[in-house]
């Protein structure tokens, strides 16, 4: 269980990782304009927390282990029974999944927010400011 945990969040951190690099890119495109930066990041972020908690949520939905990556990456000497692999498999994703949802949704508030000072900066001291 502790190896498929691990490959778990391996493969569920990679994938969020090339997710925070897209943001991260968009980000830097609209740097000129810090409250659209901060705003398009946190639609970024928040849309990436919410396809994450929807994956996480319907994940144990899936039929076929052998079409995980938690599998794909498991060698065949340490591969469980198929029936057991699932359900450990499906629990794993399940929590990394839901766990990055939650760091994506606590960075798209703090995005949010930023924004919203920014511009509210921006208001009290004018445009040049």
């Amino acid at each position: 269980m502790e190896r498929i945990t691990k490959l778990a969040r391996i493969s569920v951190t990679r994938a969020w990782g090339f997710c925070g690099l897209a943001i991260l890119m968009v980000m830097m495109g609209t740097a000129s304009h810090p409250p659209y930066c901060f705003t398009f990041g946190a639609l970024g972020c928040g849309i990436t927390g919410l396809i994450m908690a929807w994956y996480g949520l319907t994940y144990h939905h899936r039929r076929r282990v052998e079409d995980t990556e938690v599998w794909m990456l498991l060698a065949p000497e340490d591969r469980p029974a198929k029936a057991v692999a699932l359900p450990l498999i499906a629990t794993a994703m399940r929590d990394e999944l839901l766990e990055k949802a939650w760091y994506s949704a606590r960075l798209c508030g703090l995005f949010l927010v930023l924004a919203a000072a920014l511009q509210g900066v921006r208001l009290v001291l004018g445009p040049a400011g």
